[in-house]
């Protein structure tokens, strides 16, 4: 058997950095405070124990998504082979199927295709798919994938469902976060460590943002000191996916920490709390009343955000 790997995007980094021995970048987080969603058990027929995979042994799933609740859930997952080699690539199709283990170890209660997304341009990738999850307990998933260096290989592994999400959950109201605001480069830079800010995403606070009757964005991320790597990078499709909608949208960008000019005594922000963050980056769209219509941890891509911000705008 495979160890089964469960951790966050900063972790997966380090995996892949290991395995071509560089050091990953990033100064904050861990698998412990960035890990994946609840660890399943064993005992299911046909399904690995607790911390393991079953299936082939070059072919090790990766379960990236810090959370997984109730309802429906962005899955994040990615590939390593038996080495830590990262296996997934634009060429390397997956598709995966749920199952409810309790209610039937045998029966995939949904399946669907696993979207390839670069976490960072053509270095780092992973897949997504959409599932909703009708209670919780121990769920399983069923990853196939193949490409033209890979030949058609399955494994399967166990995971944990939570009752709620800590984040806000669809459909629920935004927190009115009081984060600061700023209108001059200098303003600008004492909260934010994009290098390359767009100045429209720091006019407002959140508690603005939810409360102005408009659709908006909220992204947190800290560019300087992510430690996966990938806020710049998500930082940078939210503001480039934002052009057409500027009229119609309000876009915020809150800098996961504070104390900026003080790198050794980063300060976590007040909002991560208030909005139940265990990682970064995170992008949430609210629409119209305040309420909570989609949320991206860690990547998204550009088709999947504007589509969430035109269903409503």
């Amino acid at each position: 058997m495979s160890p089964l790997q469960r951790i966050g995007l900063a972790a997966l980094l380090g995996l892949v950095a290991a395995a071509c021995g560089a050091t990953p970048g990033g100064q904050m987080g861990s698998p412990s405070n960035l890990g994946a969603a609840t660890q399943g058990t064993s005992g299911y027929p046909g399904w690995p124990g607790s911390g393991s995979a079953v299936g082939s042994p070059d072919l090790v799933p990766v379960l990236i998504s810090s959370e997984l609740a109730v309802g429906p859930n962005r899955f994040l997952f990615s590939l390593l082979d038996g080495q830590n080699r990262l296996l997934a690539k634009p060429d390397v199709a997956t598709s995966v199927g749920f199952f409810d283990l309790a209610a039937d170890p045998e029966a995939a209660v949904e399946t669907a295709e696993g979207d390839f997304l670069w976490s960072i341009e053509g270095e780092q990738g992973l897949y997504v798919s959409q599932v909703d999850f009708a209670r919780a307990g121990d769920w399983g998933v069923e990853v196939t994938a193949e490409g033209p260096s890979l030949p058609k290989r399955t494994t399967r592994v166990v995971f944990g469902v939570r009752e709620e999400s800590r984040t806000p959950a669809i459909g629920a109201p935004a927190p009115a976060s009081d984060t600061p605001t700023a209108e001059t480069a200098d303003e600008i830079a004492a909260i934010s460590t994009d290098e390359a800010p767009d100045p429209d995403f720091y006019r407002l606070s959140v508690a603005d943002a939810v409360k102005a009757g408009k659709p908006a964005v909220i992204t947190f991320a800290t560019p300087k000191f992510c430690s996966s790597r990938v806020c710049g990078p998500t930082l940078d499709i939210v503001k480039g996916a934002a052009a057409p909608f500027k009229d119609e949208v309000n876009f915020v960008h809150v800098e996961v920490f504070t104390n900026l000019e003080q790198p050794d005594q980063l300060k976590q922000a007040p909002s991560v709390t208030e909005w139940g963050l265990p990682s970064e980056p995170w992008v949430f769209v609210v629409d119209r009343e305040g309420k909570v219509s989609a949320k991206f941890e860690g990547v998204v891509g550009e088709e999947e955000l504007t589509e969430a911000i035109n269903s409503v705008s």
